[in-house]
């Protein structure tokens, strides 16, 4: 008896020294403390989204350029897999933040989702972040995620309590999700999530659709649309400026 209450002692010891290993962890591609830190097998770690948007761009480590295997993203080596607690969870009356993906929704990760909340507390319409390795813009009025390069690539996301039933955090799957889902068909070789436009979640109640947005959410979607592209023809506009006065000075 005294063995086995020592040696769970000396398990929650050394899972705790891990825990604060990983938390101050910092990735060298986004310079911030790593969220969901993943191991490549040269060694390097940074944190699950950064590496999924080097394996979908270059396909080579950022640090020294050894080629990402191409089923890390399916099977990615963490160093600690999203807790269970962190999926329950939640901002004032247990609130976060999820986006839509096939047949279900997935939380977002800790950091974007506390960005998020800030946002919406403050009442802005439209806020700006970079998830892995591309910028996105969620109009918060209309509860949808484009891609800024590519607004066609667009989501749903929602607000909603932590308690839902979720298919994990940030594309991993939770410990929990992983026992639900271990007689899941997997993905086809080479589809990748973020490249579709998702499907109405089974688990959300939804009211019969065309497929079509309604003449409302048509107007509201190219509203936001067309500040994407005044955004980034502002962008244009500001680079072309400082090129001038580099050039003056």
């Amino acid at each position: 008896m005294a063995e086995a209450s020592c040696e769970d002692h000396c398990n929650e010891t050394e899972a705790k020294e891990v825990n604060e290993k990983n938390d101050n962890l910092e990735c060298a591609v986004c310079l911030q403390t790593c969220v969901h830190p993943a191991q490549l097998p040269c060694g390097h770690i940074f944190c699950f989204l950064c590496v999924k948007g080097i394996a979908n761009q270059s396909k080579k480590c950022a640090m020294c350029r050894q080629e990402i295997p191409r089923d890390f993203i399916e099977q990615p080596n963490l160093l600690e897999r999203p807790p269970l607690t962190e999926t329950c969870e939640g901002f004032d009356g247990g609130y976060q933040w999820f986006y839509e993906g096939r047949n279900g929704w997935w939380q977002y990760d800790e950091r974007t989702s506390k960005e998020l909340e800030s946002s919406y507390k403050k009442g802005e319409r439209i806020c700006e972040f970079l998830i892995a390795g591309f910028l996105y813009i969620v109009d918060l009025e209309n509860m949808i995620q484009l891609r800024r390069n590519d607004p066609s690539r667009r989501r749903k996301i929602k607000r909603d309590f932590a308690t839902i039933p979720k298919k994990g955090i940030a594309g991993l799957r939770t410990e929990e999700s992983l026992t639900e889902n271990s007689s899941e068909i997997r993905p086809i070789e080479g589809r990748n999530e973020d490249n579709i436009v998702p499907v109405t979640p089974s688990n959300t109640p939804q009211s019969p659709t065309s497929g079509r947005e309604s003449p409302g959410e048509e107007h509201d979607l190219q509203a936001t649309m067309d500040m994407i592209s005044s955004l980034q023809l502002n962008s244009v506009i500001n680079e072309i400026d400082n090129d001038e006065e580099h050039e003056r000075d």
